[in-house]
């Protein structure tokens, strides 16, 4: 057999320049010293984050072997230990030496507990740390702050020296394996959640699987979303997206479009024409539903969906939609007025032969009445008997359905949702009362529901931009709506985003009960910049820290706190070229003239 052959040129092509020689303590690697050490010991609890000094101030590269053990072996071996630890700490001649094995009970102790309790998973541990400095002096000085600070974290370790010191040179290099014979001497039973505060160290990361680019954390880590992700801390892909004006609220949820599209049907309410370049961008659809031809949603049109929750039939939900569309339009109406509308609004689907037994999903948009036709029937009802409440049911509703609001409502449903992204633009409504904005935001609410919840296959998201201008405290219905409809999303494969200014308005007390739910349910959240009481509200209602409280006050355009079930990142969004070219022509304009 022929023996292998020494190569020296790739020897000394790969050797560092200066060499490496081996003392009995440190390392001359290159042009730099280094000493390595390993952790022999770790407390129960670690503070978040807690190897994130050493990375910043010290510069300490870690090797870190994680290997997964039978929960059923590690509670025999902790058993063990505590019989041991016990006999010990009765025999010990000192009460330092009694303490210590006291202490190791203890810490065994709650090891078990939170396995047993919390089904925690213990796995064997193994860190190396490679502290390294140009100068020896320097080299001195960083090792007694990793000293100091493992000290202060009541984390033992220990100085590799001697024979050790050549295979923990290997356990750190990534050109070498795992180095198990050295391991065997070091490594530690630990509860996952006690290293998972300090795995990712400082530079904060968020990867989801099959997610994309969402942004990157505070200190540079790369966040990967994927909103549609469920697990124990994410039960539903619902968002909340709070800032002030100018914050980058908007350019986060635009982001979010573009890079849901490929996957997801989106519907967009646009109060502020907010979405219409990107839309055009995307060759999306805007439909302008503030009064002009093509863009009627007839409110008198049964939407095609059941109650998932109290099997009421179409019709009757229906009914549940219009005392609410008309409580919007007419808030001084009283019972007994409603009471009449209700009873007219029977006789006219029963003249166009629509009851509680009628199949919606087979009539066509025509075959529905209009506002017109709800006009007519009352004024002809009131001509045979006069009736001092349909002459007031008239003239409120007459602009409307044949004066000079109805080209708003009053038309056959004119609209087909065909596209990946559907934007209903109603900004030119500006013009008319907060009521007629705030009943159209309703009208189209329940019918990007309807469209929403016709297909589970199919995944699809609703965009609810400036949500306060629905939110009514006298008429808590249409906030219980957007909790119910957000309730049933996941049912639906859907996800609900509300998007606003301010939460100031859903936590009013006469419907804290429906916002504070709505938005505190939601498993997404981001907080962009805000302050003054706007600001409190965030920090009470959500229970943030003095610093997350900060972090919101002195965020810069595009930077908010991201919270996604449990976890929490400062996150700041920074957008591709061609996506600030979507999202707005000015961005265009600045690449022409630059």
């Amino acid at each position: 057999m022929k023996k292998e052959e020494t190569n020296y040129e790739l020897i000394d092509l790969i050797t560092p320049v200066g060499g490496l020689e081996f003392e009995r303590n440190k390392i001359y690697f290159g042009n730099r010293f280094c000493k390595i050490y390993t952790i022999a010991h770790y407390p129960s609890n670690v503070e978040m984050k807690w190897l994130g000094n050493l990375v910043n101030n010290v510069g300490a590269i870690f090797s870190i072997n994680i290997e997964p053990t039978d929960n059923t072996e590690m509670i025999d071996n902790l058993d063990s230990r505590i019989r041991d630890a016990s006999g010990l700490a009765k025999i010990a001649k000192n009460e330092s030496s009694r303490q210590l094995k006291e202490k190791e009970i203890e810490e065994a102790s709650e090891i078990i507990s939170r396995m047993i309790e919390n089904n925690e998973v213990v796995s064997y541990l193994t860190i190396y740390i490679l502290v390294s400095a140009e100068e020896e002096v320097e080299l001195q000085r960083k090792c007694k702050e990793v000293e100091m600070e493992m000290q202060r974290q009541k984390i033992k370790i220990r100085h590799l020296t001697n024979y050790m010191l050549m295979d923990g040179f290997k356990a750190v290099a990534p050109f070498f394996t795992i180095q198990t014979e050295l391991s065997k001497n070091f490594k530690r039973n630990i509860l996952t959640s006690t290293f998972t505060g300090g795995f990712l160290f400082n530079t904060e990361t968020f990867i989801d699987e099959k997610g994309y680019y969402w942004g990157i954390s505070q200190n540079g880590g790369i966040i990967i979303f994927n909103i549609w992700k469920q697990d124990l801390g994410r039960t539903n892909s619902n968002m909340i997206v709070v800032g002030s004006s100018g914050s980058g609220k908007s350019m986060a949820v635009k982001h979010m479009i573009i890079n849901e599209l490929p996957t997801t049907r989106q519907l967009v309410i646009d109060p502020e024409n907010e979405y219409a370049h990107l839309c055009k961008s995307l060759k999306g659809k805007i439909i302008a539903c503030d009064g002009s031809k093509e863009g009627v949603l007839n409110p008198l049109q049964v939407r095609n969906n059941q109650d998932d929750e109290t099997g009421k039939n179409a019709l009757s939900l229906h009914f549940q939609f219009l005392q609410t569309f008309f409580q919007i339009l007419y808030p001084s109406l009283t019972e007994i007025e409603f009471s009449k509308l209700d009873l007219v609004l029977e006789e006219l689907y029963k003249k166009f032969n629509i009851d509680q037994d009628t199949d919606i999903s087979q009539l066509k948009n025509t075959d529905f009445p209009i506002l017109e036709d709800l006009y007519f029937l009352m004024e002809k009802k009131n001509k045979k008997n006069k009736d001092e409440i349909l002459e007031k049911l008239l003239a409120l509703i007459r602009p409307i359905c044949i004066g000079q609001a109805s080209g708003i409502w009053n038309g056959y449903t004119n609209v087909e949702v065909d596209t990946k992204l559907t934007v209903f633009n109603t900004s030119t409504m500006q013009k008319f009362q907060i009521q007629y904005k705030r009943a159209q935001y309703y009208n189209i609410l329940s019918y990007a529901w309807d469209i929403l919840s016709k297909d589970s296959k199919e995944r699809t998201m609703l965009i609810a931009d400036e949500c306060h201008i629905l939110v009514d405290p006298n008429i808590p219905q249409t906030l219980e709506y957007v909790r119910y409809i957000s309730k049933m999303a996941r049912k639906h494969n859907s996800s609900i985003v509300v998007v606003t200014q301010s939460i100031e308005d859903f936590l009013n007390e006469k419907i804290r009960l429906y916002g504070q739910s709505l938005l505190t349910n939601s498993t997404y959240k981001l907080f962009f910049k805000t302050d003054g009481k706007d600001l409190k509200d965030i920090v009470t209602t959500f229970k943030l820290t003095e610093q997350e409280e900060k972090m919101i006050l002195n965020a810069n355009v595009g930077e908010c706190l991201f919270m996604s079930g449990i976890r929490k990142l400062y996150i700041m969004f920074r957008l591709f070229e061609y996506e600030l070219e979507m999202i707005d022509s000015k961005f265009i304009r600045n690449k022409e003239y630059a």
